[in-house]
């Protein structure tokens, strides 16, 4: 004969389970209504624990629904667009960015300037009474500073990559290895305050590695929606990261978290 008892331990399982599914359910609805949750807040909501909702986003973020950031989640991160696609976005907040950090530059330099459409921008923003030398591996760059005046222009050698207008490989991490630089202004996928700087691609992060460790002075520069979020390789930690130029859309929690890091942040 069946004891009704037995039955009592699956049925609170199975009811557990449909809590937990409803809870993901609605997380997810609120990230994609933020764009951004915090494990506080959605414990807060839910009546959880922190530990609970940490591993709702643990186990979201690894089925692919999510991207677990500092202190909650983003929605997943979307494949790296084209150099084309990437100038068309954030385009008045890489402005801003790039004209703040156009002042930190200093006449006699050798600088670094990274692939990347936030720091092109930076490069179209150099004084043209400004004299610098600058090493780039990025064709627009190049491009941008050829008609200027005052800055003499070294373009790296390596393997072009058609989607980003810009050489890699080992001839072009080499050739940042046999220079030693002022400032390097750096660009970057994910600025994260635990995992540190990340991007999407192998080889651009073994000549972001380059160039980092014989710059003086590395300066990253990225728009806000790009603090707190994870990407696929990893770069470098933030301790090599001397100054981030950002704009307003970046998030409070993230830039305090840098900040007690160490880096200098600033708003353009």
């Amino acid at each position: 004969m069946h004891d009704p008892a037995d039955s009592k331990p699956e049925q609170a399982k199975e009811v557990g389970r449909t809590l937990t599914r409803e809870r993901r359910k609605r997380i997810l609805e609120a990230l994609a209504s933020d764009q951004r949750v915090l494990a506080s807040d959605l414990a807060a909501r839910f009546g959880v624990s922190e530990d609970t909702v940490r591993r709702d986003l643990r186990e979201l973020a690894e089925e692919g629904l999510l991207r677990r950031v500092y202190g909650g989640a983003v929605p997943r991160s979307p494949p790296p667009l084209t150099y084309a696609g990437r100038r068309s976005k954030s385009v008045e907040a890489k402005d801003a960015i790039a004209a703040t950090a156009a002042r930190f530059l200093r006449p006699g330099q050798v600088v670094f300037f990274d692939a990347g459409t936030t720091a092109m921008a930076v490069a179209a923003h150099v004084p043209r009474d400004l004299a610098l030398t600058v090493v780039t591996h990025s064709l627009p760059v190049a491009s941008a500073l050829a008609e200027h005046p005052t800055v003499e222009v070294i373009v790296l050698g390596g393997r072009l990559l058609k989607e980003s207008l810009a050489m890699f490989g080992a001839e072009t991490v080499d050739g940042y290895r046999g220079v030693r630089a002022d400032l390097c202004v750096l660009g970057t996928a994910s600025v994260h305050p635990e995992l540190g700087l990340g991007v999407f691609s192998h080889e651009d992060a073994q000549v972001k590695r380059a160039m980092m460790s014989t710059a003086a002075e590395v300066m990253v520069v990225a728009a806000g929606e790009k603090l707190g979020i994870t990407a696929s390789y990893l770069v470098g930690p933030l301790s090599l990261v001397d100054r981030l130029v950002t704009d307003g859309a970046a998030p409070d929690e993230v830039t305090r978290a840098l900040a007690l890091a160490g880096i200098e942040i600033v708003r353009g």
